[in-house]
């Protein structure tokens, strides 16, 4: 009788086990390939925080403050115009008197004379604002005679400033001497022919500072410059002459 064979039964492996000499598997990478990106949800990407530089917060600060500056002085400057209204003065020639005008002879064959002149210039200044003062500083007068190539200098002089309160009108007097000017024959001759017949042409230029005020605080000042004349003596014997201002070095004023 043949001896019975005895079977083992076949053990079955566990999960994850592996023989200690079987070769490492490498993973596939191809069977994990990932999707394309326009696969992936848009929820599955971070969202990127945005940030402000300093430099963009400052430069947005700037500007804000720059707009409600100018915002507020636009309204200030409104405000301002529709409650007082405020105009500029008004300034005239009112007349030149030439008490002495004479040439002397120079050197003898140097073609010149001396020019000695003694003139009184009156100066009209209106304030024709009803609410609002003007303080006038210390002025710096110049008086020519002729026209064109035969325009001459008399010479100028400081006037005292003053202040013009609201609906006043103010006479100013300039008085303006010259002695030994030097002119050559052609404008001597010129200039005495034109003092006879009262065509001598006049000048008057008035440099100053002028401040516009509400009752005794200044609220602006700036300088300005008045050209007074450019007319005949015969002309000033009959009327006052315009004064044109001229302030800011582009701003003119015809009063």
């Amino acid at each position: 009788m043949e001896a019975e064979k005895f079977l083992k039964p076949v053990l079955q492996k566990p999960p994850g086990y592996r023989e200690p000499h079987a070769p490492l598997e490498t993973p596939n990478t191809s069977s994990r390939r990932r999707p394309p990106k326009h696969m992936i949800p848009p929820s599955f990407y971070p969202e990127k925080k945005r940030r402000w530089s300093r430099w963009r917060v400052f430069c947005c600060s700037c500007c804000i403050t720059v707009a409600i500056v100018i915002l507020l002085l636009v309204l200030t400057v409104s405000v301002f115009f529709l409650r007082y209204s405020p105009r500029p003065p008004v300034v005239r020639l009112a007349s030149f008197r030439v008490t002495d005008f004479n040439f002397s002879r120079g050197k003898a064959d140097d073609g010149l004379s001396q020019l000695t002149a003694k003139t009184t210039a009156k100066l009209d200044f209106r304030n024709p604002n009803g609410k609002l003062r003007y303080y006038y500083g210390d002025a710096d007068v110049a008086v020519s005679v002729g026209d064109g190539d035969f325009e001459t200098s008399l010479g100028s002089t400081k006037v005292k400033g003053f202040v013009e309160k609201p609906g006043n009108r103010t006479a100013v007097i300039v008085p303006i001497n010259v002695k030994g000017q030097e002119v050559d024959d052609l404008t001597v001759k010129r200039l005495r022919a034109e003092m006879k017949s009262k065509k001598l042409v006049v000048k008057v230029t008035v440099k100053t500072k002028v401040g516009l005020a509400v009752g005794r605080r200044r609220i602006v000042t700036v300088g300005i410059s008045l050209s007074c004349g450019g007319v005949t003596l015969q002309t000033l014997d009959k009327q006052m002459a315009k004064c044109t201002t001229t302030m800011l070095k582009w701003i003119t004023l015809h009063s």
